[in-house]
């Protein structure tokens, strides 16, 4: 965290969540938080709960860290070739590459979270990485969380984030943080929406966008429930929709997707809104993984969407105040 510790905010969470892979969930986590951090100079704290990592491995690899001296060193080859090919073939980046030969280890993890308790609870500096000059921290996911998690009740699972947010006033010492879920109903899903404010639903136009919205409805509903005390002083609230992977001339049949969403009686009786920005389709996004709008030189696409959505994101926050 880059301010001194003196200085106080009042962090919102939010959890980007959806019970379907691969519709763009942890890249408008990462991409939203990296720009409020970036450019807005928002104290922001990414945290990945979703066993795949992604996120974790988006931003290590672009500011150049690995979860082990082991890692760092296989990474090493593949950041070598990976630059080469950026160099000679992606006009749209601006100074990304990584320099292999400087990564820095980081063992700090979202395992230490599960694995602390209320009357030890592990301390920042175990589970907390911030970035050098700048105000964007993480907690790192951690690869097979499932497996290594296993002998914890679900109780300590579940409660984990709240904890560890509650124990060391995070909300204090952050504008923002958000959480990368994981697509499926989970232990790990109930621990991510258990600390939140608010909850932003990733939506990439498809045929059974609609029943997915539904089913994630279902869920969050369930947990609210089971879980009433931690809402009841401070519900859920459904941020909205982001529609996700939007070219900038959209085929007819994603138009038409798009319009049986937006009329859709699930969202109305739910009273579930879409956001009016749309996220749009970035290749870049795709073939590197350690790539970020905010730091390219998409100068009249990316950069100027994701800098329309954030406000959008911001306002829609402001407004439930």
């Amino acid at each position: 965290m880059s301010e001194p510790e003196e200085a106080t905010h009042n962090a919102k969470v939010i959890s980007f969540i959806n019970m379907k892979g691969g519709v763009g969930k942890t890249t408008l986590t990462k991409e939203i938080g990296f720009r409020l951090s970036n450019s807005l100079n928002k104290e922001v704290l990414l945290i990945d709960v979703d066993p795949q990592i992604n996120l974790t491995q988006s931003v290590f690899k672009h500011f150049n860290y690995a979860q082990s001296e082991e890692i760092a060193q296989k990474l090493k080859k593949q950041y070598n070739d990976d630059n080469s090919d950026t160099k000679d073939n992606n006009s749209d980046t601006k100074d990304q590459a990584v320099n292999s030969n400087t990564t820095k280890v980081s063992t700090a993890s979202i395992k230490k979270v599960f694995e602390s308790s209320v009357s030890g609870p592990a301390s920042p500096e175990e589970c907390i990485l911030t970035f050098p000059n700048t105000s964007l921290s993480i907690i790192p996911g951690e690869l097979g969380i499932e497996f290594i998690t296993r002998n914890l009740n679900s109780t300590q699972l579940e409660n984990g984030i709240y904890n560890f947010i509650s124990a060391h006033k995070l909300r204090s010492k952050f504008d923002y943080i958000l959480i990368d879920c994981p697509p499926t109903y989970s232990s790990y899903t109930v621990a991510a929406l258990k600390p939140s404010d608010f909850y932003v639903v990733p939506v990439k136009p498809e045929a059974y966008s609609i029943l997915g919205i539904n089913m994630l409805n279902k869920v969050v509903e369930a947990i609210t429930s089971d879980n009433f005390i931690f809402f009841e002083k401070r519900p859920l609230k459904n941020l909205g929709i982001i529609l996700t992977d939007i070219k900038s001339k959209p085929s007819t049949g994603i138009k038409n997707i798009i319009q049986d969403i937006s009329s859709s009686k699930v969202l109305k009786n739910q009273q579930i809104g879409i956001f009016n920005t749309t996220f749009l389709h970035n290749q870049y996004l795709q073939n590197d993984i350690g790539y970020f709008i905010d730091n390219s030189n998409a100068e009249k696409g990316s950069k100027p969407n994701l800098n329309k959505l954030v406000k959008e994101f911001e306002k829609r926050i402001n407004g439930h105040e």
